[in-house]
């Protein structure tokens, strides 16, 4: 009897222990659906993250040229007149300089690659008014350091070029080899790591404002006799015509800040640019574009036509920096 339920005994512990082994099966069966479940959204939530995150990088790195060109132009609006300067990064050493002559099939680019300096800075150090009319043989200095000289009349014209250019007059006369009484004997001072902006450095390197339009030039900048009244007067930009119209295109990048009719130039269009330059197109046709609009080089924003005081099928086309008229064919190529 003892025995029996001896057995008996053991056969319900022997239950128990199966039943509770059940029991822990099925919670781990079902905690483990549960954290399967967990992992798989915790996973495809981080995948839709990471396409999100994706794309606004992508357009990002798509975006970050115009985008950039866009600040500058917004910025250049409110310029006092600094002329595309950027604050520069100063090395803290005297600039010194060593000849070298130019060889066969060198440029300017690919000798500033060679020694490490910036090409607007050996095109600025030497005078060079075209970059790519250098020839073999050509002697060019080469500073061991970037940067542009800046012409002065007196010791006190440093005070004045320090403050352009937002410069550490101490900086300034150290490079340069002078006390602090700022005397700089050559006339010239040299402003060690002032970087340029993407338009005065296409215009140093010889890469100007593209032509506005195709046709021929009726009209040069400068004193004519006016076609209406006879008299001589000043033509601030350049007229080129085409009797079959065709379209005007942005000379470079940048925000149309009017456009509008006025009874001298009908329909016109202005652009500004960075460095302070403004491009103006007058006696459209008609009108492609919107004030505030930003528009890339090359595209057309209107079509060629007569309108305001004209005697004909033709553009107006002038360039400005900081309000000052200038020779557009000294900016612009025609080709």
């Amino acid at each position: 009897m003892n025995k029996i339920n001896y057995l008996e005994e053991l056969s319900q512990k022997s239950n128990i222990k199966r039943n509770f082994l059940k029991e822990v099966l099925h919670n781990l069966m079902k905690h483990s659906f549960l954290l399967i479940t967990i992992i798989c959204t915790t996973g495809l939530l981080f995948s839709i993250y990471s396409i999100i995150v994706f794309n606004q990088n992508n357009m990002l790195v798509k975006n970050r040229t115009e985008k950039k060109l866009k600040m500058i132009i917004d910025t250049s609006i409110h310029d006092a007149g600094v002329g595309g300067a950027y604050k520069p990064d100063v090395i803290d050493a005297p600039v010194s300089y060593f000849d070298y002559y130019i060889q066969q099939g060198e440029s300017i680019y690919s000798i500033a690659k060679k020694f490490g300096v910036d090409d607007v800075t050996l095109i600025n150090i030497n005078d060079i008014k075209i970059a790519a009319l250098v020839i073999e043989g050509m002697k060019i200095i080469i500073p061991n350091q970037n940067g542009i000289y800046e012409k002065i009349k007196r010791e006190s014209d440093v005070d004045s070029v320090v403050k352009k250019y937002n410069l550490d007059k101490e900086d300034v006369l150290r490079v340069n080899l002078s006390d602090l009484s700022g005397i700089i004997d050559n006339g010239k001072v040299f402003l060690p790591g002032v970087k340029v902006d993407s338009i005065t450095r296409q215009l140093m390197l010889g890469e100007y404002f593209i032509r506005p339009a195709y046709g021929r030039i009726t009209s040069y900048f400068g004193y004519r006799r006016d076609p209406w009244t006879g008299k001589r007067n000043f033509h601030q930009g350049i007229d080129i015509a085409n009797r079959n119209g065709g379209h005007i295109y942005a000379a470079a990048p940048g925000r149309v800040i009017y456009n509008g009719w006025s009874w001298i130039y009908g329909n016109n269009i202005k652009i500004i640019h960075t460095s302070g330059y403004v491009t103006f197109y007058g006696h459209l046709a008609s009108i492609n574009v919107h004030n505030g609009q930003w528009v890339q080089s090359g595209v057309a924003i209107g079509r060629m036509g007569s309108t305001g005081r004209s005697t004909g099928t033709h553009v107006h086309f002038e360039v400005r920096q900081h309000g000052r008229v200038i020779n557009p064919l000294r900016v612009t190529i025609l080709r």
